[in-house]
């Protein structure tokens, strides 16, 4: 077996100081780029004439929270998975997802390759403070998004490893259906940890610790397929450590009067626990997030950016932006197995 250690490109060197990095440095890229692994197609839906069409929002809402399970079901992670009939569904599919825009797709399985247990919410990406930053990131934005929570492996219990990240999709405009979508993870091979709701979350995430060992050769084969998968988009630039964020900076709000007439986005994006919210000490990590323990039925994660320097994100300079709430919470069958999150090529 192959054991490589990733190279991070020229504009992120960022040593390396972990042992045992094994595959860890790819462990984003497997959580970004195949949480909806197997998309077939986006599904469309049949509109009576006679009824008033919903906004994209409200449509992808509906959805997401139509078929709520009676019970939490546990989804495995397994390579046994990646291929059928001497196909590689991985690959094919992780590329498919990369050049897809769809809000929905269709599963060609019973659940997804990665990221197969998931929560679902509806809330708000809000704007709170004056930045340098434009599009999505200006000050008084305020607009919709649809979030997913989820571990990148099988674990979902306090006892496991949990890789846990959100992908996050924002709807600038409610008359069109596209979407912007961006990804947050605590860390690359997950950790254990009593809760999952105060872990600060990046587009950059630390190493963290080996996945369970059991584990591994699932990681190796992750890591090489979604690494081609990256590279076919990506190209060059292609790195399993980062995820973009500044094409949020690109988008023009309708009606934005003081839109700023250079686009300029942040680097680095941190979300973290809103201070004083209180823990909810659950098993499973979706129980734990479900909104209904909470006060007001209400999460909240201060948005922070930063931009890039050469000393690399540990040494950012922060600056609060913003803030996404959530306000309600489902852990469904769509959620898990047909909301699609589009994943941004590096640039």
């Amino acid at each position: 077996m192959s054991m490589r250690l990733f190279q991070t490109t020229q504009c992120q060197q960022r040593p390396f100081t972990h042992k045992n990095t094994f595959m860890l440095c790819r462990f984003f890229a497997l959580s970004l780029l195949s949480c909806n692994a197997l998309a077939y197609a986006e599904t469309t839906e049949n509109k009576s004439p006679l009824t008033k069409p919903l906004t994209s929002f409200k449509e992808v809402k509906k959805r997401v929270f139509s078929d709520p399970y009676p019970a939490l079901p546990q989804y495995k992670v397994s390579r046994k998975y990646f291929d059928v009939d001497g196909k590689n569904l991985l690959l094919s599919h992780a590329k498919r997802t990369l050049s897809s825009n769809a809000n929905f797709i269709e599963l060609g399985t019973k659940h997804k390759l990665l990221q197969a247990n998931g929560i679902c919410f509806a809330g708000t990406w809000k704007m709170n403070n004056s930045s340098p930053y434009s599009g999505l990131f200006q000050a008084r934005t305020n607009v919709p998004i649809i979030v997913r929570a989820s571990v990148s492996l099988s674990g979902t219990k306090q006892r496991d490893k949990r890789a846990f990240g959100m992908a996050i999709k924002l709807f600038p405009n409610d008359q069109s259906t596209v979407t912007e979508n961006i990804f947050l993870m605590h860390s690359l091979g997950g950790t254990k940890t009593q809760h999952v709701a105060n872990l600060p979350l990046t587009n950059e995430p630390a190493l963290g610790e080996l996945p369970p060992f059991s584990q591994l050769l699932t990681a190796y084969r992750l890591e090489s397929d979604l690494e081609e998968a990256d590279k076919g988009v990506s190209g060059e630039k292609a790195n399993a450590r980062f995820r973009p964020v500044s094409h949020l900076a690109e988008v023009v709000l309708p009606n934005n009067d003081k839109a700023k007439s250079v686009t300029q986005g942040p680097y680095w994006l941190k979300a973290s626990l809103k201070p004083d919210t209180p823990l909810v000490n659950k098993d499973d990590f979706r129980d734990e997030l479900a909104l209904q323990h909470y006060p007001n039925k209400t999460l909240s994660w201060v948005l922070s950016a930063a931009n890039f320097r050469d000393v690399g994100i540990d040494k950012a300079q922060w600056q609060e932006i913003g803030e996404i709430t959530l306000t309600e919470s489902v852990v469904s069958l769509t959620c898990d197995t047909s909301l699609h999150f589009n994943h941004p090529a590096i640039k």
